[in-house]
């Protein structure tokens, strides 16, 4: 699996943002957490997460907040074209006569 087959999920112990009750939060990248979070609402800074391996997918767990590195599942295409896959094939089908 590449880096683009996973996420970063945050999950503060309390709310990060004030008028907001969200906890948890769902990230591309470490960076990205620190385009909307300061380090001291995380309770650490980005080289941190890297030093520590969450890119890994060892889990960080703080005062403030954990992250966790998951997995995203999707699911496998079947390749075998049908009918209707062929760009060339410009014949109607019955349901759309």
């Amino acid at each position: 699996m590449g880096y683009k087959d996973c996420f970063y999920r945050v999950e503060f112990k309390e709310p990060p943002i004030e008028g907001d009750e969200r906890t948890e939060f769902y990230f591309s990248s470490l960076a990205a957490i620190y385009e909307q979070f300061t380090p001291e609402q995380v309770g650490c800074r980005v080289a941190r997460l890297w030093n520590i391996g969450v890119s890994d997918g060892i889990s960080y767990k703080g005062r403030r907040c954990s992250i966790t590195k998951e997995h995203i599942r999707r699911k496998k295409q079947n390749k075998a074209l049908t009918t209707g896959d062929n760009p060339t094939d410009n014949n109607l089908h019955e349901c759309e006569k």
